[in-house]
């Protein structure tokens, strides 16, 4: 220990042994142990946050886009590389369409740089800093038990039996409390350099992390969720007035499609009637042609026959065919038109209700939008104060935290150096009657040695007593210390966690939502197609009415050419009165005229039967399919509705729970 001495400048150094000579020892190597740790490890931590911080740096002054794998290769060691990661995967892509592609525009953060990179992992875990902020205790331990050990050394080598040897017992005395009180000195002194040495790298470490944390966040913007309901907002702007704009062109597009229509089967049913009567006259004509000419030729060759019966007998058989054709074809006719203008009425009302439907439907998509934009809005202000006062919270939680802990370290210190003064003062007192006690009488050597030794019996008590409360007091301290970091690290954990089940129950909102927009889509495209099967169908079945209306206008016609031509044959018979009369051959020609315009009859009456049965079945089926199709129509948009109100007021209770969550305890 010598060359110790001699380098320190203490010759006291050089007789120390024993347990203060261990204890020393001891302090020298944990500090030595410390600073050298402390100098490998700090310039590896230091170097591995530098480079990045300079790195980065260097980017924002580049001012562009920065994608997330041209920074991996900055965070190449771990524990950054595994940080890095996790926070990449928290990143969002902003892409946009342009010229039918996806390109990538912007990239936002979603979390905090500082929820990942924290000091906890990057500075303290590799400094082993929760062994060496205890390490200046132990130090100042081990310096207690040096001064205890160097006294009890030196009293144990003080013997009062005797003026002598208690004068030459002095000298050992004082040797040991030197040396006691030098080991308690240096530990004091190392725990202090240790002190102050880990908090200095500490707080230089820390500032690089802020840094750190503070490019990356300069990297990358915030705001994800504003951006997405953005563009929310403006799609269903857009969506409305698309949808507006496709009703009045689909109307329109309608109206011109069903005038064209109604012109063309007008067209085609006057051509086809016109075709049909033409071959019907031609027919009647051909198949009449030949009996009146062999009737006028009979007539010419007879003069005398049964005029009067003849006449009689057609006049009574037209009388009766035209009564039986008028009561026949008039009644239906009219009741068909009667059908008609029903069926043509009713479709009228079901088109004038269907628009209506989609009116009602349109609106009610538009107050449904505006009301959970509105509400979308207003939960994200919400979110946003929240937020915000949290941060406040937090910060000024941290700064109060801080204070207390100055504060309670600065007290610590002040109470060790109060408790060190006491002592050594006290020493000095008992030190001063040792000297009075030995100029003194010899008479009283043996009263003064029970008396020195008495008080430092109290003396050695007295201290031992201060040192253990004062050992209690910093262990006490550092108890009340760790359970507030505890507190600190439980406080900041919960309310990381909420804000990432806030972020993603908002996620998990916006893809809701999404999923009713497009459900309600749904019911507005099948109700559009059954809108137009519906204006299709009473379009059709308009074009039939007309055609069964012109082709009763054309039976009409018809009829009126059978008046015309039964004129001319009763015309003819006229004619013939005033002849001769009739033979037995035109009285068999007029039997067979007679039994054809019967059997025609039948079949005009069976033909109009059938026309008349085939238009009401199909009226029938069509009402029947008509009803089905509106009840399912109305059924499947009622649930279709009822589904995405469902999922809406899912996405505002979820939206509401996650705000409650996010709101400070």
């Amino acid at each position: 220990m010598t060359w110790l001495a001699n380098y320190l400048g203490h010759p006291s150094l050089g007789n120390m042994s024993g347990v203060p000579l261990w204890m020393f020892i001891l302090v020298l190597f944990l500090t030595i142990v410390f600073i050298l740790g402390y100098l490998i490890q700090g310039l590896r931590v230091w170097f591995q946050l530098w480079s990045p911080v300079r790195r980065i740096q260097l980017f924002e002054k580049e001012k562009q886009p920065v994608k997330p794998s041209e920074l991996r290769e900055i965070f190449r060691w771990e524990p950054l590389k595994h940080l890095w990661d996790e926070y990449t995967d928290t990143l969002h892509e902003l892409k946009k369409a342009t010229n039918g592609t996806l390109s990538l525009t912007e990239i936002r953060a979603t979390v905090p740089a500082e929820t990942f990179f924290t000091r906890d992992v990057l500075v303290d875990g590799r400094l082993f800093d929760d062994f060496t902020r205890h390490l200046p205790g132990v130090l100042t331990g081990l310096g207690i038990i040096g001064t205890f050990a160097g006294l009890l050394e030196g009293l144990g080598k003080f013997d009062p039996s005797s003026t002598t040897t208690a004068v030459s017992g002095l000298g050992p005395l004082m040797a040991g409390v030197e040396h006691a009180f030098m080991v308690s000195a240096i530990a004091i002194s190392c725990a202090m350099g240790v002190t102050f040495f880990s908090k200095l790298v500490l707080a230089c470490f820390y500032r690089l992390v802020e840094k750190l944390n503070h490019g990356i966040d300069a990297l990358y913007s915030t705001g994800a969720g504003e951006e997405y309901l953005s563009r929310l907002v403006q799609a269903s702007e857009k969506n409305e007035a698309h949808t507006a704009q496709l009703k009045d062109a689909l109307v329109e597009d309608l109206t011109k499609l069903m005038t064209n229509l109604v012109d063309r089967q007008i067209q085609a049913h006057a051509d086809a009637s016109k075709l049909l009567g033409d071959r019907i006259g031609e027919t009647i004509s051909g198949s009449l042609a030949a009996p009146i000419e062999r009737m006028t030729q009979a007539m010419e060759q007879t003069n005398h026959g049964n005029n009067e019966a003849v006449t009689g007998m057609l006049e009574t058989m037209l009388a009766g065919f035209m009564a039986k054709l008028e009561d026949t074809f008039g009644g239906q006719m009219r009741g068909l038109n009667e059908q008609m203008q029903r069926s043509m009425d009713s479709m009228s009302f079901v088109q004038s209700a269907l628009q209506q439907l989609l009116a009602d439907i349109a609106k009610a998509n538009e107050q449904a939008t505006n009301r959970m934009s509105g509400k979308l809005e207003d939960a994200m202000k919400q979110a946003a104060s929240n937020q915000a006062l949290l941060t406040d919270q937090m910060r000024e939680f941290v700064t109060e935290f801080r204070k207390l802990v100055a504060e309670e370290q600065d007290k610590s210190r002040g109470a060790m150096d109060q408790a060190v003064a006491a002592v050594f003062e006290k020493i000095t007192q008992a030190v001063d009657q040792l000297e009075v006690v030995r100029i003194a009488a010899a008479s009283q050597e043996q009263a003064r040695g029970e008396q020195l030794a008495n008080e430092t019996k109290q003396l050695v008590g007295g201290l031992s007593d201060q040192v253990d409360a004062l050992l209690n007091r910093v262990v006490e301290q550092m108890q009340q210390t760790q359970r507030n970091i505890d507190q600190l690290s439980s406080v900041s954990l919960r309310a990381i966690d909420g804000m990432n089940q806030g972020a993603l129950t908002m996620g998990n909102a916006a893809q809701r939502f999404e999923t009713a927009g497009g459900a309600v889509s749904t019911v507005f495209e099948r109700s559009s197609t059954i809108a137009d099967h519906l204006v299709t169908t009473a379009a059709t079945l308009q074009t039939t009415a007309n055609a069964v209306r012109q082709g009763f206008e054309q039976y009409d016609t018809t009829r009126k050419n059978v008046d015309s031509q039964v004129a001319t044959l009763t015309s003819l018979i006229e004619s013939a009165k005033k002849e001769a009369g009739l033979s037995k051959e035109l009285m068999g020609d007029l039997e067979r005229i007679v039994e054809q315009l019967r059997r025609a009859e039948m079949q005009s009456k069976e033909y109009l039967e059938q026309v008349n049965e085939a238009l009401t079945n199909a009226f029938m089926a069509f009402g029947t399919a008509l009803t089905n199709q509106l009840k399912s129509t109305i059924a499947e948009t009622d649930r279709h509705l009822a589904g995405g109100v469902g999922h809406l007021n899912g996405v505002v209770q979820e939206l509401a729970h996650a705000v409650s969550r996010m709101k400070p305890n």
